[in-house]
This record gives C-alpha cells, sequence and structure tokens, in this order.
C-alpha cells in the first residue's frame, strides 16, 4: 500500500534576536511552506507580537517558548510562559508550542485545540519512549510532538515504529534528532506524523540535524501529494552532507516511480543491515536497493557475495539475495584518460574510494603510488591492485600527472589540503572525491594553480547516473540528473577559487 505525507503541516522555523530580523526573515521563507514556527526564546526583547503575526501573514504560525532543560533558552516561570503564549493566541497566532514538564496535564491553562504539546530530551532516547508519547496525547492538544536524540540505528527504528502505531491517530509527531535521525524526520510524516520541522535559511537549523524546510517539500514531498510504496538509502557513517536523496528522488519523480531515498547513518553496515530491512518491511516501505558510502564499501562488496572488492551500490531481492555493483569504478574510469608514456598518478587513501580509483588507473595504463594514514591497509590495497606505497609523495622523485583524492578529507569547512600543494600544478589532473558547497579545499586550490580538476560533485553525478539505472531499469546521464536538481542546490557546488 502506498503511503503519503501530504496530510503532514510542514512548518519552517525560525531563531533571531530581535524583532526586526525575525519579522524581517519572513522575505526568506520558502513561499511554499505553509506554516512558520517562531522561536521566541530566542529573542533578546520583548517580542512585538502583532507586528510578528502581521509578518508572516498567510501562514500558519506557531509561537514557541522552548525552556533551557529542552534544548532553548527560556528560564522563565511557567506562570510567565502562560502569559506570553496566551498573548501569542491573542495576537492571532494559530497555535502555541507547551512542553508538557513546564505546563502539566493542563497544558498551562490555554485552549488544547490551539496547543502543540511537546517533549524534548537531548540526553538520548528513553526507554520510557511509548509512555511519553503516550502522556503528551492524553492531554488532549490539538498536535503532540516527541522528539529525542537518536544515538544509533536502534534508536531511529523505535522512533518510527511508535510514529506508525499512533500514526493513524492524526496527532503524534515523533523523529530524531542528530545525524542518526535524518531518515527518522524524512519518514516520520510518511507513517503520518502531523507537523514536520525544517530550517528556514540554510544555517539556521534550530536542533541538531534538522533539515533544510525547502529540502522537506522538494526533496522528501512532506505536504505535498506523492505516493511511496518502497525506499532505496543512502548507508554511510556521515550521511547528513550528501545531495544523492535531492539526485535520485528528483529522479523517482520525473519518472512517476512510488519510490523515496533517505540519508540512514549507520554505526555497521553488516550488523545493521537486517535490522534496518526487517523495519523497513514492518513498516510498509521495503528497502529495495542503497547507496554505499564511506567507510562501508568493501563491508557492501562481502555482503554481495564478493569479500575483497568494493562495492557502492546493493539491490535487494524480494528472495532475500543482494545484487550489487560499483559505479564509483565506473565515473572514475569516464574520467580517467588514458596514460600517457610514463604516465604517474597518486592516489590518497586508502578506503573503498580510494581502490576503485587504484583500479581505474590501472585499467587506464597509469603507474599508481598510493600514500595513506594508515600504512598497512595501503600495503594490502597496494599489493592487491598492482600500486606502490609512498610514505612521502612529495620526496618520491615522481612527478605526478594525475593526483586522485580518495580521503573524506575535504567535507568539513576547516579540513587543510589531503597533500602538500605543490603537488598542483599546472596541468595535473586532480579528481576530487569529497565535495562541499564552493568546493573543498583540494579542488580550489588545484583550480587556482591551473590543475584540470574533476570535482567531488562531477563525480557524485557521473556515479549517481549509474546507480539510478540500476535502481529505476532506465538510463540516465549526469546532465540529466542535473538538469533535474533545484538551481538552489546546484549553485552551492560550484566551485570557486
Amino acid at each position: 500500500m502506498a503511503l503519503t505525507a501530504e496530510r503532514t503541516l510542514l512548518l519552517a522555523s525560525i531563531g533571531r534576536a530581535t524583532n526586526a530580523t525575525l519579522a524581517g526573515a519572513a522575505s526568506f521563507v520558502d513561499a511554499r511552506v505553509p506554516g512558520v514556527e517562531l522561536r521566541l526564546d530566542a529573542l533578546e526583547e520583548k517580542p512585538d507580537l502583532p507586528a510578528l503575526r502581521a509578518a508572516f501573514a498567510g501562514r500558519t504560525l506557531l509561537a514557541t517558548l522552548r525552556s533551557r532543560t529542552e534544548g532553548g533558552r527560556f528560564s522563565g516561570t511557567a506562570a510567565e510562559a502562560a502569559e506570553l503564549l496566551g498573548a501569542a493566541l491573542d495576537a492571532g497566532f494559530d497555535l502555541v508550542d507547551v512542553e508538557l514538564a513546564l505546563g502539566g496535564e493542563r497544558l498551562l491553562g490555554l485552549p488544547r485545540e490551539r496547543i502543540v504539546a511537546s517533549a524534548h530530551d537531548f540526553g538520548g532516547t528513553p526507554s520510557d519512549l511509548e509512555e511519553r508519547a503516550g502522556r503528551l496525547v492524553a492531554t488532549g492538544a490539538r498536535f503532540a510532538k516527541l522528539v529525542v536524540a537518536a544515538r544509533g540505528l536502534g534508536d531511529a527504528l523505535r522512533l518510527l515504529r511508535l510514529q506508525a502505531a499512533r500514526g493513524a491517530e492524526g496527532r503524534l509527531t515523533a523523529f530524531g534528532m542528530g545525524e542518526a535521525g535524518l531518515h527518522t524526520r524524512a519518514l516520520s510524516p510518511y507513517l503520518g506524523a502531523s507537523l514536520s520541522f525544517g530550517t528556514a535559511l540554510e544555517g539556521g537549523a534550530t536542533a541538531p540535524g534538522q533539515l533544510l524546510a525547502a529540502d522537506l517539500l522538494d526533496v522528501y514531498a512532506v505536504g505535498r501529494p506523492r505516493r511511496v510504496e518502497a525506499l532505496f538509502a543512502l548507508l554511510g557513517g556521515r550521511v547528513a552532507h550528501s545531495l544523492s536523496p535531492a539526485i535520485h528522488n528528483a529522479r523517482f519523480e520525473e519518472l512517476g516511480l512510488p519510490f523515496l531515498y533517505v540519508p540512514v547513518a549507520l554505526g555497521s553496515l553488516g550488523s545493521e543491515i537486517g535490522p534496518l530491512r526487517e523495519a523497513c518491511d514492518e513498516l510498509g516501505l521495503p528497502l529495495r536497493g542503497a547507496s554505499v558510502t564511506v567507510p562501508f564499501k568493501e563491508t557492501a562488496g562481502a555482503l554481495a557475495g564478493a569479500p575483497g572488492e568494493t562495492r557502492n551500490t546493493l539491490l535487494f531481492g524480494d528472495d532475500g539475495s543482494v545484487a550489487s555493483a560499483n559505479t564509483d569504478r565506473d565515473a572514475l574510469l569516464a574520467a580517467i584518460p588514458e596514460a600517457p608514456e610514463d604516465g604517474a598518478a597518486l592516489v590518497l587513501g586508502a578506503g573503498g574510494m580510494a581502490r576503485s580509483a587504484v583500479e581505474a588507473l590501472v585499467a587506464r595504463g597509469w603507474h599508481v603510488d598510493l600514500a595513506a594514514r594508515t600504512a598497512a591497509r595501503a600495503a594490502t590495497l597496494a599489493a592487491s591492485c598492482g600500486a606502490r606505497v609512498v610514505a612521502s609523495p612529495t620526496s618520491a622523485g615522481v612527478g605526478y600527472a594525475a593526483i586522485v583524492n580518495a580521503t573524506p578529507l575535504g567535507l568539513d569547512a576547516e579540513d587543510p589540503l589531503p597533500c602538500a600543494g605543490a603537488l598542483l600544478g599546472p596541468g595535473v589532473l586532480a579528481v576530487d572525491a569529497p565535495y562541499r558547497p564552493g568546493g573543498t579545499a583540494f579542488a580550489r586550490f588545484a583550480l587556482r594553480n591551473g590543475s584540470r580538476l574533476v570535482d567531488g560533485f562531477t563525480l557524485l553525478l557521473a556515479q549517481a547516473a549509474g546507480q539510478s539505472a540500476l535502481f529505476t531499469g532506465r538510463p540516465a546521464t549526469a546532465e540529466s540528473l542535473a538538469a533535474r536538481l533545484p538551481s538552489r542546490i546546484s549553485a552551492l557546488f560550484e566551485v570557486s577559487r
């Protein structure tokens, strides 16, 4: 049976220090997002409630006064909270958030039909999760919201099962904070969550792991018609930065396929893929396939019956079978030309992406040197792929015509170059696996120094085209996938010097 998230009310959350900046943020909220949550606890002055209501005219407006004990800045009494939230209702706000711990069973005596009864736990996922949800719903508030820190896949699956069990009531919203909770934010609306919260602006999250409201709308179809019968996922240790959900969900919608692609952070692919698939089946959203990223690409090969091989794509059969592919290697083969005479290449890293890079370079006739932080891993990889390990590339006495950064260095803004800048001279082919807004340090340095750059965003689209063909059974190109991305997303990843 297909599920949909079109009945979920999507709200963009905003917190600002002054009334002027809070009201001014109205012009930045995507016009298609129907609701806004104003974090009044973030204000450093008395809120001008009528002016704020006027600034967000035409939208469902929620006033929130989050206490310090639940991750906010409000340190006043229950009576002070009741006065301020009551004034917000009098000023025309549609809803107010009342923490059960502060407002008690009577919810500060405010009208229940205009209340979001909430509870937040930043310490983890409590053992009495289901009981807490029951207490919230029992208040009789129009909406009940339970948000906890998800510390791993097990916590996230508990939240999804809870949401599914109470989703038919149309009142509970339950999801997890943090990277491990990302997929619960995307999936809880399909399991009956009444509300969904996203940040109004990039970088303005009001809770850990909060997605952009526009992405909840565009990428995950929260608050609009889209029927979903099965899932695909990105499986990795770090998934929050990934553009894969935007790429694959746009392709699924273009083809009219009832699939949804979500990011799932794991601690162990080998031990957690079974529980994940079981839970997805139980929730009515079977997992059909996955992209696999750092650090699980070699584990993916073993799962698919190819131990020692690198795989970045898994396909799951109804009979329990697992098929696999390596579209990273295909993308690298497309990016790397035939080697010039005595052409030497350097690969940085010793993980799954490094293996794919070495294999592609060797296939194109290059002599490959390998440099990695972990000498033992580098030696094992080099021995199996026909490469040579070098402890210091700058001292190897080799002029490298191609350099592949197959390390995660570059995902974070403060990451250093993965190699000496002197290696990235004019005409050198620089291939970067990581990607981030504005380009990684490696990509920007290479571009400034005249190297021929294949940046991580370009590589991502190329490997995603191969994955998309496997997921959908229809051919795709990097260009066609890029064309389907919202311009606000693709523009972020243009490499600037």
